[in-house]
């Protein structure tokens, strides 16, 4: 078994897996913090990226995983990247031994991927890189919570605008959510957690005082909490698509459930289009055009 040990955790690679161990010191980054520990199937590893640095930054080596299996893939602001426990750090004088368990780890990773035959599903291991629910995220604005099924956006904070707190919340069922984005606080402008509805499009330059699909951040404080918020909520939605996907059937062979569930879904777009007309952020021929779109499909 190799180990190597980082400024934020340690590394243990055995035959199967990258077991990594985070540590709860006060320099620790709160995501990592919150994850305490996780598990990389070698399998599920594409690339081993090693950077030797320098004296004063040090080695780094990243993990790049198959398609499917990073739940932080392509959150943030291109070339601002936050922090992932994919990524492991450490001091320069260390960085033969760096090396060498890159060397070994990228070698192991390609045996176990050329032997895996398709056994690892990229789905388990994202939700392996985040938190289990039940999860709340906290900002200067408010709080988010996950409980596996539903995400609550509640506005309580110092910093919610006054039409957030005379809104106070808002609950979306996960199999309404396209998509859990996040944005990191760039010099003045705030971070954000977003949530995407299905077939629910707001333009991104609403005002973020009216904008009820989001969590602001100020600064750190909630930030990397909001992206782990993300990540999770991510995670379940593409496990729980996976899940409700249609199986094969004998032609013509309809399921009254899959109906049912399609209509639920349907009238609780409806719903919230309705509440985007009411709060000024639909015109009053978007919300027509897309409530009839949307009822012709029932």
């Amino acid at each position: 078994m190799e180990e190597l040990r980082g400024h934020h955790g340690t590394w243990r690679i055995d035959e199967e897996a990258v077991r990594i161990r985070f540590d709860s010191g006060r320099k620790v980054p709160t995501l990592l913090k919150h994850l305490g520990e996780c598990a990389v199937p070698l399998a599920a590893v594409r690339e081993v990226e090693f950077d030797r640095g320098d004296r004063k930054r040090g080695w780094r080596v990243r993990l790049w995983l198959v398609e499917g299996a990073d739940p932080y893939a392509g959150l943030g602001v291109p070339g601002r990247g936050g922090t992932t426990p994919l990524l492991l750090t450490g001091p320069h004088d260390k960085e033969l031994v760096a090396e060498y368990v890159a060397d070994r780890l990228s070698s192991a990773a390609g045996l176990a991927r050329e032997t895996a035959d398709g056994a690892v599903d990229p789905r388990e291991v994202a939700r392996s890189l985040v938190v289990r629910p039940p999860f709340q995220a906290r900002t200067a604005e408010g709080t988010a919570t996950f409980d596996g099924t539903r995400v609550r956006l509640q506005w309580d904070g110092l910093m919610a605008s006054s039409a957030k707190e005379k809104a106070k919340a808002r609950e979306f069922r996960l199999t309404e959510i396209a998509e859990a984005r996040w944005f990191p606080p760039v010099d003045l402008t705030e971070g954000l957690l977003r949530i995407d509805l299905r077939g629910v499009s707001v333009s991104e330059a609403t005002d973020l005082e009216h904008d009820f699909s989001t969590l602001a951040s100020h600064g750190a404080k909630g930030s990397e909490e909001t992206l782990l918020m993300a990540a999770t909520i991510n995670a379940h939605r593409a496990s729980a698509d996976e899940r409700d996907a249609p199986v094969a059937a004998l032609p013509g062979a309809g399921s009254a459930a899959s109906a049912e569930q399609d209509a639920e879904t349907i009238f609780a777009t409806i719903r919230e289009l309705g509440r985007l007309h009411a709060e000024g952020l639909l015109t009053d021929e978007e919300f027509s055009a897309k409530k009839a779109e949307l009822l012709g499909r029932l």
